[in-house]
């Protein structure tokens, strides 16, 4: 049996450091399609479930804060967010978690809202394209429950919330989502998934199965692709460990090395979230956000 490779330093690169405040609890962050870095915080008292007084969202691109709006008045307990083209989503949990509510809020940049999707129930992640797509992948109690469109574990929509594409395993050898635990939506012609029970890395382009890999690692929740190799999370061990996997022919993948995302001065992150977007990795960890991509990880590993 193969020795497993040793976990080597792979320094990362902070995008966001978030100020310190005690009135402010950072609920999500994510990665819009124009790599720029979104957060939502709770402003005031803040209780895991409850609707805090007010939200902020904000998002930096290349250092500079691109936007910084509130939003007051919002009812339900938003956990999500992404650009809409103009606009921002942000999902939301409804009263008693009920299928068939509107569970996407749309706002303007200034914080006003302007209308409500519906977009399936148990949403896990979402990922917005340039053109104004929106993709969603689904956690088990969606897959299992009673909205017909969570039942296909992911699936996508236009700006206005209907319904272009569920996922339907036609490919020999893939089996359905039971549960997605990572996307990857690169741009507006591919869409990465990784998912339970077998975790298969699945390609999809122009909304088709392309392709698939058997990952061997299982449990993780956020991934970064490019050209034919993969930087995975940590699955249900280690997750303080990346790894970099070469996608090879007939499903297969090689793994090629382990790391350890660290700072500048070479002290160990530990990440609390990730997020995967196109070829790069981000989470928050030290009061920030932080990202390593492909290319490094590649670079690292020589």
């Amino acid at each position: 049996m193969a020795k497993p490779p040793s976990t080597h330093p792979l320094p990362a690169r902070r995008l966001v450091e978030f100020e310190r405040a005690s009135d402010r609890t950072l609920i999500a962050f994510a990665v819009g399609p124009d790599r720029a870095v979104y957060a939502l915080h709770a402003l005031g008292a803040y209780a895991p479930g409850r609707p805090p007084p007010a939200y902020r969202v904000r998002a930096w691109l290349d250092g500079q804060c691109l936007l910084d709006t509130r939003i007051d008045d919002e009812p339900h307990m938003l956990y999500a967010l992404q650009p809409l083209g103009a606009d921002l989503l942000l999902l939301s949990v409804p009263p008693g978690k009920s299928v068939g509510a509107a569970n996407g809020r749309v706002y303007s940049r200034e914080g006003r809202r302007l209308r409500e999707l519906i977009l399936g129930h148990g949403i896990e992640h979402l990922q917005t394209t340039l053109k104004g797509a929106i993709w969603t992948a689904y956690f088990d109690e969606g897959v299992f429950g009673d909205d017909p469109v969570s039942a296909h574990g992911l699936a996508a929509w236009d700006a206005l919330g209907e319904s272009t594409y569920r996922f339907h395993p036609d490919l020999a050898g893939l089996d359905h989502i039971c549960d997605c635990y990572a996307l990857n939506v690169a741009d507006d012609r591919e869409t990465w998934a990784y998912y339970y029970t077998q975790f298969p890395l699945v390609l999809l382009r122009d909304r088709r199965i392309l392709r698939y890999w058997n990952v061997p690692i299982a449990g993780a929740h956020a991934f970064a692709v490019r050209r034919e190799h993969a930087l995975f999370t940590g699955g249900y061990e280690q997750r303080d460990t990346l790894t970099l996997l070469r996608l090879g022919e007939n499903a297969h993948c090689d793994l090629l090395a382990r790391f350890r995302p660290c700072d500048e001065d070479g002290e160990a992150l530990s990440a609390d979230r990730f997020h995967g977007r196109a070829d790069a990795l981000y989470f928050h960890a030290a009061g920030g956000i932080w990202a390593v991509g492909v290319d490094e990880a590649l670079a690292a590993s020589y």
